[in-house]
């Protein structure tokens, strides 16, 4: 709380203090001079207008308030002004009291009579200015109406029964000329009773928003008290210097401060201006009550003779707009009643699509991982023997580099469909996620392979998306269920076995057995150390050259990566490259092994110079050919070391590109750099001779198994001459790999072959090494 709010409190509380004291002084001397005066007569009339000026000053500092919005301050400017006006018409009611002599009815001047229609009217509009708490609705308009009516009614009929049977004088002949001390109480009743009308009217229908509901309730007891007062003013007849207006008016301009101080107070602690809105409160007793009392009135008017026709007009009149609203309430009710049947209806709908999508997968319609696993798990408790399988599609993730992800996931939900239309009514197709399916089938031990058999035929069948005939292979591991097995574990089994199936060759399914179990836990194993083995830098190349046949000069080098472990020993090739393939490490050792050996081929260049034409071969996995950017990332490590692009030879393997698709386009991008394409390990794979006309080879490398025997004259020396003649025939080179005598090397030659490599010309060299082979011919047999 700063300076300024702690000096308004203190200025409200003091007011506060004074109001309360001006009204007990008030009070006391209104009861001193009650059988009498006992001073002078406007004393009795200094309270009010004193209460006024006093009461006025907090409410103008509450409309101050920063914290308030300009409707809700207007309200208090509005109290401020009401009190002013209130004061004010005191003193002209005083000062008329005095005109007249001691013992005589003072009149109700036209003075006094506008200035309490001014206060009137500046809370009316005050109140009717504040911004609605709820939203007004025609049966809630409806609904005030008729207990406004009610009310209105009711009040209506008592006054005139306390006017005309109680308040009425015993000289009813008499005729007044002006305003009389008999009929202030019924100005004063109107006034006030207008107030609480009012104020019944912005509660019960929309609510006073940002009026503190406690200093309304202040505001509406002042009123209260105030129009109780008026009410006994009859009884002081007898005293014509008495008048309740000395006494009820300081207090309900207390109580109006009051309530300027709560409404302060809410307002700093709450640092805003809105305070709560609280919940609607109920009116529904408030027309029974009222047609209760005026039954009871009717009631007490036959009991004692009287049969007033207007009571018992009033007493219909009342049961009548019960009855009204009633039956307008049981139509409203009905109508409610249907919006909550609707309501539920709709509710209900949302709940089944909230289930279902809690169960299944928003692009396919397949159930997901968490309806699939229930199902699994309520497989496992039945004594029907079921399998588990895991259905995943081989190099997706090349149709969305290729052709987009919208393609990918029509064809994700094409694949979905043939699934499940493979499978029986009680078996389950699921997508775990990305191009991954789930199955459960219930068959026996001999009818699984049977099943997979059938689901990977009918993914063999082209696919037609987009406008593209689209070839999908998929790899699939099932696992046979056990009883009380755990979903999860089913799960890895066959996760095992799919993995299994993509190193056997893809497009196949294998059954899950328990030494794939070794095999996965020594990958994992050997991939967490391949992790650190790359980031402790535990690797190295070794060059192997590549010679002219049959004169041995150095055309080239082979860079083949090598693992010192942490425990000294080396770790061969083959016990690592392929857990690096499963694992995905392959991509950043590639990367790495890319880097390095474009790195050291730089620095012989800048040792030897550029006089000898030799180039450095790579070896790249077709799991890095299908990263995007691969082209890129070999510009990037060419520029990087200012390598000339014909220095490097890219070696992929058939396998890799046999499928034609992105892996046949990354290297064309690497191709159109200058670099050269070696297709590696030839005549093992595919060994498709279309594959030469639409892969950019530059280079056929023929594998050593055809090159191991070829002096037996057997039919690998068949081969081997049907390859030179396949690669002369298209301009390529052809590169005999593996050769260790120097008889297969003569032979080799004699056939036409004019580039050779294996460990007759040299072993796999160090750098260092293999950098001076490079500057100096080598001679067929001289560094084995």
């Amino acid at each position: 709380m700063d300076v300024r709010q702690r000096g308004r409190l203190t200025l409200v509380d003091g007011s506060v203090v004074a109001l309360a004291v001006v009204s007990a002084l008030a009070s006391a001397w209104f009861v001193a001079n009650a059988t009498g005066p006992v001073g002078p007569v406007w004393l009795l009339w200094a309270g009010p207008p004193l209460a006024a000026v006093i009461g006025a000053v907090p409410c103008l500092v509450v409309a101050r308030l920063p914290e308030l919005p300009g409707r809700l301050g207007q309200f208090w400017l509005a109290m401020a002004l009401a009190q002013v006006a209130i004061g004010a018409a005191t003193v002209y009611q005083a000062v008329d009291a005095m005109r007249v002599p001691v013992g005589e009815p003072h009149p109700l001047g036209p003075g006094t009579v506008v200035l309490n229609m001014v206060a009137m009217v500046a809370v009316i509009v005050g109140l009717f200015r504040l911004p609605a708490a709820r939203e007004v609705t025609r049966a809630s308009v409806l609904r005030f109406t008729a207990d406004a009516g009610i009310v209105i009614i009711t009040v209506g009929t008592f006054i005139w029964y306390l006017l005309e049977h109680v308040l009425k004088p015993a000289d009813a002949s008499r005729e007044p000329t002006n305003f009389g001390q008999s009929d202030a109480p019924v100005l004063i009743l109107m006034v006030l009773g207008g107030l609480s009308v009012m104020a019944i009217l912005k509660l019960a229908l929309v609510g006073a928003g940002g009026l503190d509901p406690r200093a309304l309730r202040l505001i509406v007891i002042g009123a209260a008290i105030a129009s109780s007062g008026a009410l006994v003013g009859p009884m002081f007849e007898p005293q014509p210097h008495l008048d309740p207006t000395q006494v009820n008016m300081p207090v309900l301009l207390l109580f109006m401060t009051l309530a300027a101080r709560t409404q302060l107070r809410t307002a700093i602690s709450a640092a805003g201006p809105v305070a709560p809105v609280g919940p609607r409160r109920p009116f529904s007793l408030l027309p029974y009550l009222a047609v209760a009392a005026t039954d009871g009135l009717l009631l007490y008017t036959v009991a004692r003779a009287e049969a007033e026709l207007p009571v018992a007009v009033a007493a219909v009149v009342l049961t009548v707009i019960v009855v009204v609203r009633q039956i307008s309430a049981f139509y409203e009710n009905a109508g409610l009643l249907r919006q909550v049947d609707a309501t539920l209806l709709d509710v209900r709908e949302a709940q089944r699509r909230l289930v279902h999508q809690a169960s299944h997968d928003y692009l396919t319609g397949l159930a997901n991982r968490v309806a699939f696993e229930e199902r699994v798990l309520d497989a496992a408790a039945g004594d029907v023997p079921f399998i588990v399988g895991l259905v995943d599609l081989d190099d997706f993730k090349a149709v969305n580099d290729r052709l987009g992800h919208h393609v990918g996931d029509q064809l994700l939900v094409e694949v979905a469909g043939r699934l499940r239309a493979e499978v029986r009514g009680g078996d389950v197709v699921a997508r775990l996620g990305g191009d991954e399916f789930a199955i459960l089938a219930f068959a026996e031990r001999e009818a699984a392979a049977a099943i997979v058999e059938r689901l990977g035929a009918a993914l063999d069948r082209p696919i037609r998306v987009a406008g593209h005939d689209l070839l999908v292979r998929a790899s699939t591991g099932y696992a046979d269920g056990a009883r009380d097995a755990e979903p999860g574990e089913l799960l890895r089994r066959a996760d095992v076995a799919m993995y299994a199936a993509k190193e056997s060759g893809k497009g196949r399914g294998v059954r899950y057995d328990p030494r794939l179990n070794h095999r996965a836990e020594s990958d994992a194993q050997t991939g967490a150390e391949l992790r650190i083995a790359l980031d402790r830098g535990e690797f190295h190349l070794l060059y192997q050259p590549v010679v002219g046949l049959p004169g041995g000069e150095p055309l080239g080098a082979e860079a083949l990566v090598r693992w010192r472990h942490p425990l000294g020993h080396l770790v061969a090739p083959d016990q690592f490259i392929g857990v690096a393939e499963r694992t995905g490490l392959i991509v950043p050792l590639g990367r790495w092994i890319l880097r390095e050996a474009c790195r050291q081929a730089a620095e012989w260049l800048r040792e030897h110079g550029a006089a000898r034409e030799w180039a450095v071969g790579v070896n790249i996995s077709a799991r890095q050919l299908r990263e995007p950017g691969f082209a890129a990332e070999v510009a990037d490590a060419l520029r990087a070391v200012e390598l000339p692009a014909e220095r490097l030879v890219v070696e992929v393997t058939e396998t890799a590109v046999f499928d034609n698709g992105p892996a046949v386009e990354a290297l064309a991008a690497v191709s159109a750099l200058g670099v050269r394409i070696a297709l590696d390990d030839f005549g093992t794979g595919h060994s498709s001779l279309g594959l030469l006309r639409t892969c950019p080879v530059d280079i056929l490398k023929v594998d050593k198994s055809f090159i191991a025997t070829i002096t037996n004259g057997g039919g690998e020396a068949v081969v081997a001459n049907a390859m030179i003649q396949i690669a002369e025939g298209l301009g390529l080179q052809a590169v005999a790999e593996g050769v260790e005598t120097e008889e297969q090397a003569a032979m080799l030659a004699r056939m036409g072959y004019r580039i050779g490599q294996g460990y007759l010309f040299d072993r796999p060299l160090p750098a260092a090494e293999a950098g001076r082979r490079l500057a100096v011919p080598v001679t067929a047999g001289v560094h084995r």
